[in-house]
């Protein structure tokens, strides 16, 4: 059943639904009460110094607010991106790293190519054959593409297989579910719709290859214990449990991003700690695809492949700060995500778009950001706080300083 709004949530609600206005694809979910999604179809679409001055007086009531101190702070950050969102409406654009810095209250830092070759040199020596690493790589991703009625018979096999392990970290809520579905023309491997009631439909991307050493983590990252998973604790304990109607409603390009991709992106890790994936997909998934596996190199790739998560971020530094040509970007992306030139041309979309430009760099600096506190003490304990509770990125970086200086 809907949760009453008190009047802040609904001023939050309303000024999201108004920037939708002007940025389809703005708000990702809603969940909450229908009359503040009605009200807003068919009221007048702010000019964008009105919506400005609206975000501005939002963040206003938020400081004023006698919220209690974590929440305070989450809708500050929140409020602190819708502004800078209407900013860049009002014709006031940020430079690159400004926008970044204040959509998503992280440092849009550039990764030093040496982490990039490193990387690659340890890959060098693990893939197998002989000639330029990209092409191995390349060839090993394509031993384990699969067909899409093949991806879903796997994907019937994960699913519970990861569900039990999230619910032996997790309490899941009664009748939480998701459906999967298999599309083409996205910009993104794979996508979770939250639907509310602890229902979500995740999205699987055919333009892409379907790969079924990579289907376990993509379906951790959108369901268990990810993207699904956080919306429906936090709908059941922060939205319905405690009345937080920020939670009734799912923006893209705020700080809530940055923790929700971090878990996401971490997600796979929590369930298959240390190189249990391999072994498990080697005896439980492959057969079923009539693949054979080597967990012991396949672990050893999926090490070094991590480092290169952030060369899709330096590229988008490299198109929207440098202003570089596309086909520089393009030849980046080639040389330090070491991908086909389709698979190139997909993530250079991504980054191009105007709605995920700066989103790129949720992914792997909130990956990394998460898992230096999580590294500080009891994991799943610290991974449970991240999927039931308020956080920001800078709350976050603040505690793992504090406890690393002791």
């Amino acid at each position: 059943m809907p949760t009453s709004l008190d009047a802040l949530s609904r001023g939050y609600i309303a000024l999201a639904f108004a920037i939708e206005r002007h940025v389809p694809g703005y708000v990702d979910a809603y969940i909450g009460p229908p009359e503040p999604r009605a009200e807003a179809q068919v009221a007048d679409m702010l000019p964008p110094a009105a919506l400005l001055a609206q975000a501005q007086g939002f963040a206003d009531q938020v400081a004023a607010s006698d919220y209690p101190a974590a929440r305070k702070a989450y809708l500050a950050a929140q409020a602190r991106a819708m502004v800078a969102t209407c900013h860049i409406l009002a014709g006031e654009p940020l430079s690159y790293a400004e926008e970044v810095r204040a959509c998503f209250d992280i440092e849009p830092a550039h990764t030093p190519e040496a982490v990039f070759d490193a990387a690659i040199s340890a890959l060098d020596d693990v893939l197998p054959g002989g000639g330029p690493v990209a092409e191995r790589m390349i060839a090993w991703r394509r031993r384990f593409e699969v067909a899409p009625d093949v991806a879903r018979t796997l994907v019937d096999r994960i699913v519970p297989e990861v569900r039990r392990r999230t619910a032996a970290l997790a309490t899941l809520p009664q009748g939480e579910e998701v459906a999967f579905e298999f599309v083409r023309d996205k910009p993104w491997s794979g996508y979770n719709w939250y639907l509310g009631e602890c229902r979500s439909r995740v999205e699987l991307n055919t333009d892409l290859p379907l790969q079924a050493n990579a289907l376990p983590g993509l379906v951790c990252h959108e369901a268990y214990p990810g993207h699904h998973t956080e919306h429906a604790l936090k709908e059941q304990l922060l939205y319905r449990g405690r009345g937080y109607g920020e939670h009734a409603i799912f923006l893209i390009n705020t700080p809530e991003c940055v923790i929700s991709e971090g878990i996401a992106t971490l997600a796979e890790t929590i369930v298959f700690p240390d190189d249990e994936l391999a072994e498990w997909q080697d005896a439980r998934l492959y057969p079923l695809a009539g693949l054979s596996g080597d967990p012991a190199r396949e672990a050893r790739i999926a090490h070094a492949q991590r480092a290169l998560r952030a060369a899709g971020a330096n590229a988008a530094l490299l198109l929207h700060a440098d202003g570089a040509p596309e086909g520089e970007v393009l030849a980046y992306l080639m040389r330090y995500g070491l991908r086909s030139e389709e698979e190139a041309r997909h993530s250079l979309r991504f980054i191009a778009d105007p709605l995920w430009r700066a989103y790129i760099f949720t992914y792997h600096a909130g990956r990394d950001l998460l898992d230096r506190w999580l590294a500080l003490g009891n994991r799943a304990a610290r991974f449970r706080t991240l999927l039931t509770e308020q956080v920001t990125p800078s709350l976050i970086a603040e505690w793992t300083e504090r406890e690393t200086r002791g």
